[in-house]
């Protein structure tokens, strides 16, 4: 048996929906050829579709170790580093005493290395609510629904920001006018 023998068992085991094998399948060709970017850079693919982010990054490394100037690659390892920060800042925010600034710090690393992540904006958005910088809350929000337009939790967190700051806005102008009129 072979590399590419190895790599038609991976597609074979994706086309059955066993993500599982296919990520066996991929790693006994790597085995077999650890020479070969390809073979890392596809097993990167189907690990990150599994949910398997942190050997999706190593394999993406290794494919970027072994063929520097390939543009594919590259972006890969960006987009699975990118994941890598939102998980951990996933893990900051839950924590008993959620750590904000190392979320952000990660969010906003996230969104440099993946322009095109829409969760690091849905993140960023709700943290900045958080923080009741709405103006931020409100363009991280847009950002996320100009990625992806569908995305249900950012079209409502929208409309909540957006009541939020006008009912503040509204209750700053009401006291600034009552001092005002006295």
């Amino acid at each position: 048996m072979d590399g590419e023998t190895c790599l038609r068992q991976a597609y074979e085991a994706i086309f059955h929906g066993d993500f599982e094998s296919a990520i066996y399948w991929f790693g006994q060709a790597i085995a077999m050829e650890p020479g070969n970017a390809e073979y890392y850079y596809r097993g990167s693919v189907t690990c990150a579709r599994s949910g398997k982010i942190s050997l999706a990054t190593n394999y993406a490394h290794k494919a970027v170790e072994i063929n520097p100037d390939n543009q594919i690659y590259q972006l890969n390892l960006r987009t699975m580093l990118a994941r890598q920060k939102i998980a951990e800042a996933r893990q900051w925010l839950e924590q008993p005493v959620p750590d904000l600034e190392r979320s952000f710090a990660n969010l906003k690393e996230a969104a440099y290395l993946d322009p095109l992540s829409a969760e690091a904006r849905l993140l960023l958005g709700i943290l900045y609510r958080m923080q009741r910088n709405y103006k931020q809350a409100l363009d991280s929000l847009q950002d996320a629904l100009q990625l992806e337009p569908q995305l249900e939790e950012a079209k409502r967190l929208l409309h909540e920001v957006r009541a939020e700051r006008r009912r503040i806005l509204k209750q700053q102008y009401t006291n600034y006018n009552s001092r005002r009129n006295r």
